[in-house]
């Protein structure tokens, strides 16, 4: 894995960016400047997904109202509908996702941005959630799968655990002697 950056935190096993993001519960992110809103899926959602086969994105000029489908994204797992968060005409899309799907697997927050919204009402920024909400929303949704998470906040934790390090009865199974 990359090294994290001063803005990235790590929930389980799902980077989430801290500065200037906000985020909706059905995994969607938006990073606001003035009033256009960068729209993209989080880290938590791709994994969702697998492997991103086709993305269907909207035209330039549509409008959607917020929890309107705003474009889809088929991988391995099956479809997933990306809710737009606000409302807004779209101003641009990341046309080169459509050609390249798998951009949004390998860099949701930078290169796997969707589409750009121009805000209707850059009030409703506030009925999203912050980072620190959605990194506690991910942890719940985490320790539900799989019992436990760890968050890391620094590079140096993602070294990995020997698997010899690991007590048996974490392992989910027995080792034969």
């Amino acid at each position: 894995m990359e090294e994290l950056g001063k803005d990235e935190v790590v929930v389980g096993r799902y980077i989430v960016k801290t500065q200037k993001y906000y985020y909706t519960k059905d995994h969607v992110w938006v990073n606001v400047k003035g009033n256009i809103a960068k729209i993209g899926v989080t880290d938590y959602a791709q994994f969702q997904v697998d492997t991103i086969e086709q993305i269907k994105l909207p035209n330039l000029g549509d409008y959607f109202e917020s929890q309107d489908t705003i474009c889809t994204l088929e991988g391995l797992k099956g479809m997933f509908e990306v809710l737009c968060p606000l409302a807004g005409r779209v101003e641009e899309i990341n046309s080169y996702i459509e050609d390249n799907p798998n951009i949004v697997n390998e860099d949701p927050y930078e290169e796997g941005w969707l589409v750009e919204l121009r805000m209707s009402d850059p009030l409703e920024i506030e009925d999203l959630m912050s980072a620190e909400d959605y990194m506690e929303y991910l942890e719940e949704l985490v320790r539900e799968e799989k019992g436990s998470v760890p968050i890391i906040h620094s590079p140096d934790a993602l070294e990995e655990e020997s698997i010899e390090e690991i007590p048996e009865d974490e392992l989910g199974y027995s080792e034969e002697r």
